[in-house]
């Protein structure tokens, strides 16, 4: 892929300011990003463990990064990502094996879910914890149906489990079961997905490491599963939450992500909050002190959406402007150097603007330490750790600060 000249020099210029040596201080300029051309042409994006998927604006789905577990839905990768791969790959988008035209997609850990324009629900990826709701199948190399007689509005692949919410807004779930994550009362596993038990009627539901939350029909948010109690040293603990409850203290919200370790959310006034575990600055509230009472992130900004991670978090802002906070060892902040430290890690306390001066329609993060955003202009942009070329341009990198255009996809 060929880059102008003018974005080349800058890209190489911050990349070379990226290996500062002491004492030198760098003082780091926000200057424009372009997409070029092959970039654009998506509807939205989705970020898993260590790969991602995207849906184009006909429709069509495509995935790309580590494939050991069979999570983009491609068959067989043909291994493209450069250096010394030995694991399964593609580092450029590539079209998942499937005829349908998909409305939704939701990358996990190490598996993918998907809402076709019927509404049906196909899973695919790892499936040790029969999280793809396919049985007989440790993993499951491309896109295969879960409830075909029932229909879908959202769903969401986690770490180790799964949930959908259906077209009557009962939520299912099925995968790992640990600590309440499935929502039935109970903490065994499933591979038959199961809805939970509440009288609530749902729209949306996110599901991540053992824990899921799901906003009701009156913008209500319920959470169930592992729940955060304590931080002591650097380890965080947890307690089960076998049914789902109204989360207390947040207001009618639009928006809820659950990560690894904390969960976020987006009032109906704009206003993100997050809570539990803080020890890398994952809640963006200027502290690390964790809380389980939902706590506005440090900023005066509106927001529309939010997006949690392992230990990082991003929004859109009411602008198009992206914001992200927490851990930036790899760059997943979207910027060059924020300038603090958590621990031994590069972080930010509260959310920082992503360089480039995009506008987007959506960011989004998950399971890895990579991040996307969807421009207003239907380009995708990545950022963040590219190793097993979950970024999508064409190399594998252990750092990526500035937001470069996805590859054009294979068909």
């Amino acid at each position: 892929m060929r880059w102008p000249a003018a974005l080349a020099a800058l890209m190489f210029g911050l990349a070379a300011c990226e290996r500062p040596t002491s004492p030198t201080l760098y003082v780091y300029a926000d200057r424009p990003i372009h997409a070029p051309a092959g970039a654009r042409g998506w509807r939205a994006v989705s970020v898993g463990g260590a790969h991602t998927c995207a849906i184009r604006l006909d429709r069509s789905l495509f995935c790309w990064g580590a494939n050991g577990s069979g999570q983009l839905g491609v068959a067989n990768a043909r291994g493209k990502c450069g250096g010394r791969r030995t694991s399964p790959c593609e580092g450029i988008p590539t079209a998942v094996a499937s005829s349908k035209r998909f409305a939704t997609i939701s990358a996990g850990q190490r598996h993918s879910c998907g809402i076709t324009t019927e509404g049906a629900l196909y899973c695919w990826g790892e499936s040790v914890q029969f999280q793809t709701g396919v049985q007989g199948n440790a993993f499951v190399a491309t896109p295969q149906p879960v409830l075909p007689d029932m229909r879908f509005l959202d769903v969401s692949a986690g770490a180790t489990h799964s949930c959908a919410v259906r077209t009557n807004g009962v939520v299912y779930c099925w995968g790992e079961g640990s600590l309440g994550a499935l929502g039935g009362g109970d903490t065994l596993s499933s591979v038959l997905p199961a809805p939970i038990r509440s009288a609530e009627r749902f729209v949306l539901v996110s599901a991540g490491r053992l824990r899921t939350c799901a906003i009701a029909l009156d913008a209500s948010a319920w959470c169930w599963g592992a729940e955060w109690e304590k931080s002591e040293g650097n380890l965080d603990f947890f307690h089960q939450r076998l049914l789902p409850h109204r989360v207390d203290g947040l207001p009618p919200v639009r928006a809820v992500s659950v990560g690894t370790s904390s969960n976020c959310a987006v009032s109906l006034e704009g206003v993100a909050l997050c809570w539990e575990a803080n020890g890398f600055a994952q809640l963006g509230n200027g502290s690390l002190v964790g809380t389980a009472t939902p706590t506005p992130v440090a900023s005066s900004e509106r927001f529309t959406s939010v997006t949690t991670g392992i230990i990082q978090g991003c929004a859109t802002a009411l602008d198009g402007r992206a914001f992200c906070w927490g851990n930036n060892s790899f760059g997943q902040l979207g910027v060059p150097r924020p300038g603090e430290h958590c621990g031994a890690l590069e972080c930010s306390r509260s959310p920082i603007g992503v360089f480039g001066m995009l506008r987007f329609a959506a960011v989004a993060t998950g399971f890895g330490n990579h991040a996307f955003g969807l421009s207003a202009e239907t380009a995708v942009f990545c950022w963040g750790l590219g190793g097993d070329g979950q970024l999508g341009d064409g190399y594998t990198r252990d750092r990526q600060s500035l937001p470069v255009g996805v590859h054009a996809p294979i068909p």
